[in-house]
């Protein structure tokens, strides 16, 4: 009879000896237990050149995923490859900056897809390389540092094994970009335990083995209608991909394409993390959101930054020749003739003025301060808006179809 083990030895002060070997069996199976730190011993990452860091300022970094959702059709696999084309020349999109440990080399990156052919890449490319006016030197190094590799044919394991062994093979990759997700998860897109699988268990690990961050593409929803578009918050915005919450929940980060009400023109949000990539509005202060619009000359497939012009008729308007009950711009006439006043008493006054609900207000007040039109100073407990310059003039431009004075003091402390 073989010797016991220490741990047999030392379950069998507690359990029958069958029991204990029967336990013992049981945890020889774990290959390796997970490394436990002092939390002490965690260390900051370093400000400047962290190899880690592919995004500032860790909005992404290696071993994570970032979520680009968007609605089909509106250009994702053209943004990816825009997006891919810059960082690997270091360059920033968008202000979606690289690394600064990038700047320099630039990224080594991998392009998995499933849905264009080649002529459908091909285009893509081409209309990159003319679309942001790159010198041939950037151009050469742009497509000597990018690879792509169209898989559809396999999904959940064996999609995972599949990439482990190009990472193997063509590696090493800083970032890897897979176009879209559907066609690898291999399982339902609503059910939590599918997509929790995919992301946590085939995903996750992999990327950390190769210490390779990702960018996967996934579609929205449909449309929503109603009410309960007008309803959502800044944060609800991370659930705008098809299926299970489970897609948003794991990713470390997220981009999101969004309608506005034009085929060309779309919002580009940041709904978690966002406040990582710094971006600034045109009055200096922090924001989430910009808009981007498609390359203007017809065939070249390539995004621009929206004029603000542009931006600003959309948003003005709902569809072509009327005009939405709830205006966005009624509610900068609502601060304007009643400035300094706190949240809630805009929403009772917009909500009454315009018949809508509390909450399509408190999204229109949101979506003003993401577009720079007002801003706010605390005091106490409460912000307090007012219109910036850039509100005052987007006000200006078009006149109020509301009449917003009145005695509200008195009408709010009666509702009361």
């Amino acid at each position: 009879m073989s010797e016991a083990s220490p741990l047999n030895h030392l379950l069998s002060g507690f359990l029958p000896a069958t029991d204990a070997e029967n336990v013992e069996k049981e945890v020889v199976k774990i290959e390796a237990l997970p490394v436990v730190r002092v939390l002490d011993d965690l260390r900051t990452p370093p400000a400047e050149n962290d190899p880690s860091e592919l995004i500032m300022h860790r909005f992404l970094y290696r071993g994570g995923v970032c979520l680009l959702l968007g609605p089909t059709g509106v250009g994702k696999s053209s943004l990816l490859m825009q997006l891919a084309i810059h960082f690997a020349l270091g360059k920033a999109l968008f202000g979606i900056t690289p690394g600064t440990a990038y700047r320099e080399r630039g990224m080594r990156i991998l392009l998995i897809q499933a849905e264009n052919d080649e002529g459908d890449l091909a285009e893509m490319r081409d209309g990159v390389l003319a679309g942001c006016e790159l010198t041939p030197a950037e151009k050469a190094q742009a497509s000597s540092r990018i690879m792509v590799c169209t898989v559809n044919d396999r999904s959940s394991d064996k999609f995972a094994l599949t990439l482990d062994a190009l990472l193997t093979e063509h590696g090493p990759f800083d970032l890897v970009m897979v176009d879209p997700a559907f066609a690898y998860l291999g399982g339902d897109s609503n059910s939590q335990k599918d997509v929790s699988r995919f992301m946590r268990e085939l995903l996750n690990p992999l990327l950390h083995r190769h210490q390779v961050g990702m960018i996967l593409a996934h579609h929205t929803n449909k449309p929503l209608r109603g009410k309960e578009k007008d309803n959502w918050e800044a944060g609800d915005y991370a659930y705008l991909g098809a299926g299970s919450a489970e897609w948003i929940n794991p990713a470390r980060a997220a981009l999101a394409l969004r309608s506005i009400g034009s085929d060309s023109v779309f919002e580009l949000r940041a709904p978690k993390r966002g406040k990582r990539l710094r971006w600034e509005d045109d009055d200096k202060q922090p924001t989430v959101t910009q808009f981007i619009a498609h390359h203007r000359d017809v065939g070249v497939i390539c995004w621009r930054k929206a004029d603000p012009a542009e931006v600003e008729e959309l948003l003005a308007d709902s569809g072509p020749g009327r005009r939405r009950k709830t205006h966005p711009v009624e509610i900068l006439h609502c601060i304007a003739a009643n400035e300094g006043q706190s949240q809630r008493t805009y929403r009772a006054m917009g909500s009454q003025v315009l018949g809508c609900s509390d909450g399509t207000v408190r999204t229109l007040i949101e979506n003003a301060l993401s577009n720079g039109w007002i801003r706010f100073t605390i005091k106490g407990k409460q912000k307090l808006y007012v219109l910036t310059e850039k509100g005052k003039a987007m006000g200006n431009n078009h006149l109020p179809t509301h009449d917003w004075t009145g005695n509200w003091a008195e009408t709010l402390s009666e509702d009361n």
